[in-house]
C-alpha cells in the first residue's frame, strides 16, 4: 500500500523534530524550522507515494527559497538537510 502525502509529511516532520531537539546551534534550528513550516503547508496536498511527495516538495522548496530571497548559503544548508532527512 502506498503512503499518502499527508503520511509522508508526518514522517518527515517527525525526523526533523528529532533533529531539531538535538540541534546545538541556531542555524540548524532555523533550517529545521524552515522545513517544518513548509512541510506543514504542503502536507494538505492530495497524492500518494513517498518518492512522489519528496520530488514535488523539493520543487516547491527550491521555488520558495528563491522567492523568499534566502541567501545562497542558507539555501544550500536547507537543501542539504532536506536530502539527509529523505535519505
Amino acid at each position: 500500500m502506498s503512503v499518502t502525502f499527508a503520511d509522508r509529511a508526518d514522517q518527515l516532520c517527525d525526523k526533523l523534530r528529532e533533529l531539531e531537539h538535538q540541534a546545538e546551534e541556531g542555524d540548524q534550528l532555523f533550517y529545521c524550522a524552515y522545513l517544518l513550516g513548509l512541510l506543514g503547508l504542503h502536507s494538505s496536498v492530495e497524492g500518494e507515494g513517498a518518492d512522489e511527495f519528496d520530488f514535488a516538495f523539493e520543487g516547491t522548496l527550491k521555488e520558495t527559497l528563491e522567492s523568499e530571497g534566502v541567501s545562497e548559503a542558507d539555501q544550500q544548508e536547507i537543501l542539504q538537510l532536506w536530502k539527509s532527512v529523505i535519505a
